[in-house]
């Protein structure tokens, strides 16, 4: 019998860490919330007063039991793990929360981080600023670090439904932004006059009421690299990213499915922005009134490089549109497969004049007039050097105008790729004995190319570059990180099983976000089914190793 006593002291205690919760009033809040606390249940609007830290333990979840908000003057440091992530939430989800604000906050404090939180059904309303920042809100405060957290479900009257940064440059990135909504701009982030710095995010199904489903900038000059925008949409301008009056740096993104409604730029909008650097993104499978890949407006003259825009659809600009005063560079892209009303890959109005070098448009379509290119206006002349046109100037559609452009040096053959479809599966890269192989210019001095194509592989071998987005590397094409063509995994996010797809027999790994390997298995040139009904909530990583080189993709467990 005296054993019993221990098993059930151990299931009064269990008992009672299971049924824990902590009472939070309204007021300052500093020390260290512990897990055996949680939920710490919030009754009204708490404050970190300057000079002070709350440190939040892994697992602990975060109720606030009205619309109230987490105010920032000190320091927060909600730091969880992959196992045990911090949760902010709310009791009513419907009325839900008033977010996490750094307004102003005291720069003499050290640097805040959220690191492995999910913040989700925070709904900011009210007037002025306070309808601003959904989840989070930084004004005027960039030492803060948000990694590797789940931000979902959060809405603001204005701007930002998931982050709101002004005249801020907090460090985002590795996160999950999906599901959040702006009123006005900005469904996913909304930057202001700000620089910080976007990488490695998963940014889908957000919406904007006005512009920038997944991003909107204004006079900002933020980095946008490594992340997966998709499925986001805006009314009016920029589904996926809308950089207005600003100097974006947005590399290496795949851009896709995104929407804007009324106006222009389904993947990428840019207005009054005269300099951003568009280099080494997929953007495909946009849609767009004007411009389904990227829209130039309004005296913006992007510098686009290593791009492949593929399968937009647009009424103007299937993949590109220019308009009012735009000369942007678009040099070693593929624009392909994109259809238009008119234009199917370049629509020009209004006085612009693109230039483009090393570029191929094939397989564009006009429903009306301009398979490859439509120009509005006598003002708008493009010009094209060392490019594969297909149909060469033929199927450029005129309005009744003349063509006065340079058109020099450019073929009209098929590029040969090695898998074009209508799909994100899509290869762009040549097969051997395509045209476009050394066939680009002999000159490449000022083009400030990046030293590698879209693959990552050297751009420039044999001492000449190709046309197009991708250099040949030799007898085999070797692909590189993210080439769907290697690897394709659906459903993502997924909740219990999902499907690999690969051309040739691969080795896998899976891993979380930390590298650590979790799962290993080998597949053939089939179809795969894969169990993860054990994993945790998250981010993880998947690698195919296989004979033409080694793809890695991101995926979420929901």
């Amino acid at each position: 019998m005296k054993k019993i006593f221990p098993t059930i002291a151990a299931i009064i205690l269990m008992y009672s860490f299971s049924s824990a919760q902590t009472t939070i009033p309204g007021g300052n809040v500093s020390g260290t919330w512990i897990f055996a606390g949680s939920p710490y249940l919030i009754q009204g609007a708490i404050m970190i007063p300057n000079d002070s830290t709350l440190t939040i333990e892994p697992g602990v979840t975060v109720n606030f039991q009205g619309t109230y908000k987490l105010y920032m003057q000190g320091r927060l440091l909600a730091i969880g793990t992959v196992a045990d992530s911090i949760t902010f939430t709310a009791a009513d989800t419907t009325n839900g929360w008033r977010g996490i604000r750094f307004d102003n906050t005291p720069a003499t404090n050290d640097t805040s981080k959220l690191i492995y939180c999910k913040i989700q059904y925070s709904k900011v309303a009210g007037s002025g600023n306070d309808a601003n920042g959904g989840a989070l809100y930084f004004a005027n405060f960039s030492k803060a670090i948000v990694s590797d957290c789940h931000i979902s479900n959060n809405s603001a009257d204005d701007k930002g439904g998931g982050i709101y940064c002004y005249t801020s440059s907090p460090i985002i990135t590795y996160n999950t932004i999906s599901n959040n909504s702006a009123s006005d701009d900005g469904g996913g982030i909304y930057c202001g006059i700000s620089s910080p710095t976007i990488t490695n995010n998963i940014i889908f199904n957000n919406s904007a009421s006005s512009w920038g489903g997944g991003i909107y900038c204004n006079g900002s000059s933020s980095i946008i690299t490594n992340n997966t925008i998709s499925n986001n949409s805006a009314y009016y301008c920029g589904g996926g990213i809308c950089c207005d009056w600003s100097s974006l740096t947005i590399t290496n993104n795949t851009i896709s499915y995104n929407s804007a409604s009324s106006y222009g730029g389904g993947g990428i909008h840019c207005y009054g922005s005269s300099s951003p650097i568009i280099i080494n993104n997929t953007i495909s499978n946009n849609s767009a009134n004007y411009g389904g890949g990227i829209c130039c407006d309004w005296s913006s003259s992007p510098t686009v490089t290593n791009n492949t825009i593929s399968n937009n659809s647009a009424n103007y600009g299937g993949g590109v549109y220019c308009s009012n005063n735009n000369s942007p560079t678009i040099t070693n892209n593929t624009i392909s497969n994109n259809d238009a009303t008119n234009g199917g890959a370049l629509y020009c109005n209004g006085n612009s004049d693109p230039t483009l070098q090393n570029t191929i448009l094939w397989g564009n379509t006009a429903n009306t007039s301009g398979s490859q290119v439509f120009l509005y206006d006598e003002d708008s002349d493009p010009n094209f050097y060392y490019c594969d046109v297909q149909g060469s100037t033929s199927a450029f559609g005129l309005n009744g105008i003349f063509y006065t452009g340079t058109y020099e040096n450019n073929i009209d053959a098929d590029p040969l790729f090695v898998a074009p479809s209508d799909s994100i599966t899509a290869d762009w890269s040549l097969q051997i004995g395509s045209p476009c192989i050394n066939a680009g210019t002999p000159d490449t001095t000022g083009l400030d190319l990046p030293t590698t194509d879209l693959a990552g592989n050297p751009r420039i071998i044999g001492g000449h570059i190709d046309i197009g987005a991708y250099e040949y590397q030799g007898s085999a094409s070797i692909y590189s990180v993210n080439n769907p063509d290697v690897l394709l995994i659906y459903p993502n996010p997924v909740t219990d099983y999902f499907f690999i797809e690969t051309l040739q027999k691969s080795e896998i790994e899976i891993s979380n976000i930390e590298e650590q390997i979790i799962k290993r298995l080998t597949v053939n040139d089939n179809l795969t089914t894969v169990d993860l009904s054990n994993l945790s909530s998250g981010v993880y990583i998947i690698k195919a190793k296989t004979e033409k080189g080694i793809a890695i993709k991101k995926f979420i467990k929901q």
